[in-house]
């Protein structure tokens, strides 16, 4: 072929996918104001958890969501149990079992007269609009979609590449609320591998339920993102009218999940009753405190403010006095980070981390970029820890489930505790794309009582059957050290790793991607 005709058909396939990346949204859509249940005391779930709260009306209700069993019941009782609305805003939404049992929980509510709103970002639902507006049919069910790209079709990441200005900013915030009443924040996408049961990978990850002001503010937080200008209603991403009989479709479809789930392997509440029972056995457990909502500001991505969780960060920073324990499923810090933590072990604050391992890792690319940070990281006097594929924890969930016999665990928890008193459970991961790129939202709790259930869940974490520790030896060479069934086990680079993929990895550490991780 002569070069001039490659020049030509170059610049052709550049000019399609740029056209077709330029298609816009209309700017004149109706988008009606919605706001969450302001009454929560006149529910069934308000009035339940009124019996439970102390006098002081400025304390909220919290309660430690780690197993991923009882992560699943939350979210599928409560849905149950809602009467007025049901808000559901999620980063990734899969279309696996757990997805479409909560999917078709949520048409139910619906079909009860309950308000359904579902706020979804776009970045990972390719393919998915024609599901979203068939269940939008229902008039009792809103879904938007958060930031979308203006085409839909196979050119959709192109148009990302050739907008990235705008469609690099993601919608990472995860809020599952009821009636204005009780709401679950944490790390959890809906989908299989974080409720204990996807055959491949399952997820080490934290939620909290929380009940009293801050659910009220978890409202007040979806609420800004709902009406927000990029909150965009699927009924206009879907240019060609939805047959009605699409509703039908999928509620079969749905109903089908529901007929399944006893595939889930655990006992799921599926009455209203069933939940209640479940409740009066946690609310006895709930820790009442004070808790904040920290959430970013719509603000932020039109370049007026910077990072909530940055804030938070450098404040701590400045009060922690004895130790800080963080985990994080991804973590690449920032020069500044990481200068920050060596200022606070240089007068004797204790950091430990835990991130993934490279094995456990879901996105190689990430650790390619978290690698070049271990070393200043341990010469800043942090503790490094990586979570091991095979954690001796997760065994209890394969000895009951043989779905997962096969599985590895990876860690998508992010959560820290300060002097074991504050602690943040929520969607914040120590990495570019929290600080620069995503709206993150968490719960920050103010009780030595509740750090000290995050702390012993962390504290399995960080058990040596269950992650690597890495230190440096000689002063220069990693070391990762870990105990296995025979006694304390030693590797001079990642474990499991082979030459090439070490190579591999390297190269892909000199390419400048790192602020998009």
């Amino acid at each position: 072929m002569k070069i001039k005709n490659l020049v030509f058909i170059l610049m052709l396939c550049g000019w399609f996918f740029v056209s077709t990346g330029c298609i816009s949204l209309p700017s004149d859509f109706e988008q009606v104001p919605g706001a969450t249940w302001q009454y929560p005391e006149q529910t069934r779930l308000g009035k339940f958890f009124e019996g439970y709260a102390p006098e002081d009306p400025e304390l909220s209700g919290v309660y430690l969501l780690s197993d991923p069993r009882a992560a699943f019941h939350a979210r599928f009782g409560f849905a149950g149990l809602a009467e007025k609305t049901l808000d559901l805003q999620y980063y990734l939404w899969k279309g696996d079992l757990t997805g479409r049992l909560l999917l078709y929980r949520a048409l139910q509510a619906a079909d009860r007269g309950v308000k359904v709103r579902i706020l979804i970002d776009d970045i990972y639902h390719s393919g998915r609009d024609d599901i979203y507006a068939a269940i939008a049919l229902h008039p009792g069910v809103d879904i938007r979609i958060y930031n979308p790209t203006g085409y839909r079709g196979i050119a959709k990441n192109i148009s990302i590449v050739f907008h990235k200005r705008t469609l690099d900013h993601r919608m990472h915030n995860k809020i599952f609320l009821v009636d204005g009443v009780v709401a679950v924040l944490g790390g959890r996408n809906i989908g299989d591998d974080y409720f204990e049961i996807d055959p491949e990978l399952n997820f080490r990850d934290i939620d909290v339920l929380t009940v009293g002001p801050a659910a009220r503010d978890a409202g007040a937080a979806f609420d800004e993102y709902w009406n927000g200008p990029a909150a965009v209603p699927i009924n206009v991403l879907v240019k060609e009218s939805v047959p009605a009989a699409e509703l039908d479709t999928l509620r079969q479809e749905l109903e089908s999940a529901l007929n399944n789930i006893d595939t889930v392997p655990y006992t799921v509440p599926v009455t209203p009753d069933e939940t209640i029972k479940v409740l009066e056995e946690l609310a006895e457990d709930f820790v009442w405190a004070k808790a904040e909502i920290v959430v970013d500001s719509l603000e932020r991505f039109h370049g007026r403010t910077e990072s909530a969780f940055v804030k938070l960060a450098n404040r701590l920073a400045q009060e922690t006095e004895h130790d800080m324990v963080i985990q994080t499923a991804y973590l690449i810090p920032s020069r500044a980070g990481v200068a920050r933590m060596e200022a606070m072990t240089e007068r004797g604050v204790r950091i430990r981390i835990l991130t993934n391992s490279l094995e456990s890792n879901n996105h190689i690319s990430v650790h390619s970029h978290y690698m070049k940070w271990r070393k200043p990281m341990l010469k800043a006097g942090i503790e490094l820890y990586e979570l091991r594929p095979d954690p001796e924890m997760l065994d209890y969930f394969k000895e009951q489930n043989s779905r997962i016999a096969d599985s590895h665990a990876g860690l998508h928890t992010k959560a820290f505790v300060v002097d074991g008193r504050f602690s943040m459970i929520g969607s914040y991961n120590m990495d570019p794309r929290s600080r620069i790129w995503n709206s993150e939202i968490g719960l920050l709790v103010d009780s030595k009582e509740f750090a000290s259930r995050v702390l012993d869940v962390m504290e399995e974490d960080f058990d040596p059957v269950n992650s690597y520790r890495v230190s440096l030896r000689s002063g220069h060479k990693l070391t990762w050290s870990a105990k296995e069934s025979d006694g304390s086990q030693n590797w001079n680079h990642d474990p499991g790793s082979s030459r090439g993929l070490r190579f591999l990895l390297r190269i892909m550490s000199w390419i400048p991607f790192g602020k998009e991780l």
